[in-house]
């Protein structure tokens, strides 16, 4: 079923897997063996179309993929190769929608309702899912990415992905306590001699902007309390429809270097650069993001059914859009003055990376591979199609003779 999702220009350069990243792949199969254990159902017991699919994957362009090849719904950019699609295939569960999974990710989601910054919500996708059918008690994992795209403090720079959009444009620093350029020093003076200084410093802030910490979100404006009130009604529907999932909020990658990492730009004609401040400012609001979803699911934890984070700031350390060919993130890709989808978002590689971290966190936490899996009746497994082959094949040799 496809729904009314919101438009992303995908980038026309339809880049592909490197070969690092094919090998990546291999990686990524062997790891993802780990999350078997978690789409297990009890033995014995076979799926009822009603009992929901074994994995259903939600969230932001960070979950979808924009931009990444193929797009199976290009209204939300989301990509036949982002995490969700590498690890189902892993897995063997078929067909996304007809098989044993689903993936419901959409560019611009944001955990609150839609009226909170983006077109849609995780709310709105937990519904599509309902419709469908995909959740329901057979379901084992609930993967997400969101957050990224939501209001925080009501501010004019506020979102995580708008304010590292604005601070990578060239010639205008960015960051609470940071003015936007010379003009916002020289004006001042200028109007002091005809207006009063309060009333010049006020003037020359609306002409200038004043990037105080009034107009740009803060790390401390991310919080704990705020990101749990964001994610526990996202948690609580899926509970409600899932009882027997898994749920993993999975965290942002390393987007910008660590503070104290020397800065970049792009080449000449791209309009984009980072300064040591402007990195400084950013890794702290990434840092917050990582340390506050830690914290609401530390607390969504204790309720009924296990909520997990995979961190991803951790293992994507030293890959940020600065890392040149070893950057699991695309740096600012531009169309005229316009950032497309995939811009400051994981890169195919940056993607194989992030399914084979998510396949090893499901290791890590004693998820075990069992050695059969019942099969859907809408959709047969992989294996016994190839059974189902075979014992036809064998048939007709029998007829033959």
């Amino acid at each position: 079923m496809r729904h009314p999702d919101p438009t992303v220009r995908p980038s026309p350069s339809g880049r592909g897997p490197t070969p690092a990243g094919r090998a990546i792949a291999a990686m990524v199969v062997v790891a993802a063996i780990a999350v078997a254990g978690l789409l297990a159902l009890p033995a014995g017991r076979a799926l009822a179309a009603s009992d929901g699919q074994d994995y259903v994957a939600l969230g932001d362009s960070y979950s979808s993929g924009p931009g990444l090849g193929p797009a199976r719904e290009p209204g939300c950019g989301r990509s036949s190769i982002n995490y969700a699609s590498r690890i189902a295939a892993a897995l063997g569960l078929g067909i996304e929608r007809r098989g044993r999974w689903s993936d419901y990710s959409c560019a611009g989601a944001t955990a609150g309702r839609a009226h909170d910054g983006g077109p849609v919500s995780v709310l709105d996708q937990i519904g599509w899912a309902d419709h469908d059918r995909a959740l329901g008690p057979g379901t084992r994992a609930v993967t997400f990415t969101i957050g990224g795209n939501d209001s925080w403090v009501d501010k004019p720079h506020d979102g995580l992905y708008g304010v590292l959009a604005s601070c990578i444009r060239a010639g205008a620093p960015c960051g609470p306590g940071r003015r936007t350029g010379p003009i916002a020093q020289l004006l001042p003076e200028a109007l002091t001699g005809l207006l009063p200084s309060g009333l010049a410093q006020l003037v020359a802030s609306l002409l200038a902007g004043d990037d105080e910490r009034s107009l740009w979100l803060a790390p401390d404006d991310v919080t704990a309390a705020r990101t749990t009130a964001k994610l526990r009604p996202a948690v609580a529907a899926i509970r409600r429809r899932a009882p027997n999932a898994t749920i993993a909020v999975v965290g942002y990658p390393q987007v910008v270097p660590r503070a104290g990492s020397p800065g970049c730009a792009g080449p000449i004609g791209l309009a984009w650069s980072l300064d040591d401040a402007e990195i400084t400012y950013l890794d702290g609001l990434l840092a917050a993001y990582d340390q506050a979803q830690r914290a609401a699911v530390a607390t969504l934890d204790r309720g009924a059914g296990p909520v997990r984070y995979v961190d991803l700031r951790t293992p994507s350390r030293g890959h940020d859009l600065c890392a040149g060919a070893d950057a699991w993130v695309n740096g600012p890709i531009l169309s005229g003055l316009s950032f497309l989808g995939d811009s400051l978002h994981p890169s195919a590689t940056g993607m194989e990376q992030i399914a084979g971290v998510v396949a090893s966190f499901a290791r890590a936490t004693g998820m075990r591979p069992v050695a059969a899996r019942p099969t859907r009746r809408r959709a047969p497994s992989l294996a016994t199609a190839a059974a189902r082959r075979a014992a036809q094949h064998d048939a007709r040799r029998r007829a033959r003779r």
